[in-house]
């Protein structure tokens, strides 16, 4: 009975441990992206209460951000370039508790969005890894951590739920000046959607449609017929839509229910 006892301690305490997110970035149109945590385990209460937290973008030198949601102070720093040359450090620091919502395993919640501003059409936007040597020279200013409660009660000890980072972490500004002009009024709907996405507007210079997850995995292609796309067989989650034509690409955040 004891050796039973202690096999199930030590899977509860496992499963306890294993409470935790990565953080990733997703990009909703052409300059305006969101910050994303992605849980391992399934919650069906608000969970945990978020006392403090911190994730770094790094984006090209003089390029600012704009209408930040999620209650962040969010410093520019301009002085990098021994560490990363030609780009500037934005440190998002949650200055507010909040709750996370429900949630299920791998779908994401959205931390911040935000965009960036003057149309960039070179350089890139990314995620700083805390491997990074920017961080590891001022970990207290650019590092990315998770902390909060695992009850969701602000009087139990914190803990440091951050497991690194997932998915897409780097988007290049290079093609987004001819992607946005080449497609301009092409859209998807609905969005939120179930079974079927529709294309709306000119369709007729598109070649090719792809889906990723969350994870930057391919999940669906289609080559013609790109008016309506089946997308009954996916999992409910937030994807990707990558439009492309000869010259040309766009992506489109698309949530799936």
């Amino acid at each position: 009975m004891k050796t039973k006892l202690v096999l199930l301690a030590l899977v509860l305490s496992c499963a306890l441990q294993a409470q935790t997110y990565q953080l990733t970035l997703i990009q909703n149109s052409a300059y305006n992206y969101s910050v994303v945590a992605i849980p391992d385990f399934n919650s069906t209460a608000p969970h945990p209460y978020i006392n403090d937290q911190n994730f770094t973008i790094t984006i090209p030198d003089g390029v600012t951000v704009s209408g930040v949601s999620g209650g962040y102070a969010v410093p520019i720093f301009t002085d990098i370039d021994a560490f990363n040359p030609g780009e500037d450090a934005i440190a998002f620091n949650l200055v507010q508790d909040v709750v996370l919502p429900v949630h299920t395993i791998g779908s994401p919640i959205v931390l911040t969005t935000f965009s960036v501003d003057g149309s960039p059409t070179s350089g890139a936007i990314s995620l700083l890894d805390n491997t990074s040597g920017l961080v590891m020279a001022a970990p207290s200013i650019f590092s990315s951590f998770f902390i909060g409660t695992l009850s969701g009660n602000l009087i139990d000890s914190a803990t440091d739920n951050y497991a690194g980072q997932t998915g897409i972490i780097s988007y290049s500004f290079s093609t987004l000046s001819t992607t946005s002009e080449e497609l301009t009024g092409v859209s998807i709907y609905p969005n939120p959607a179930k079974d079927m996405v529709y294309l709306k507007g000119d369709t007729s210079k598109l070649n090719r449609v792809e889906i990723y997850n969350i994870a930057g995995q391919l999940v669906l292609v289609q080559n013609s017929g790109f008016d309506r796309i089946d997308i009954s067989q996916l999992e409910s989650a937030v994807y990707l839509v990558k439009l492309s034509a000869e010259n040309a690409e766009k992506t489109i955040r698309l949530i799936k229910n």
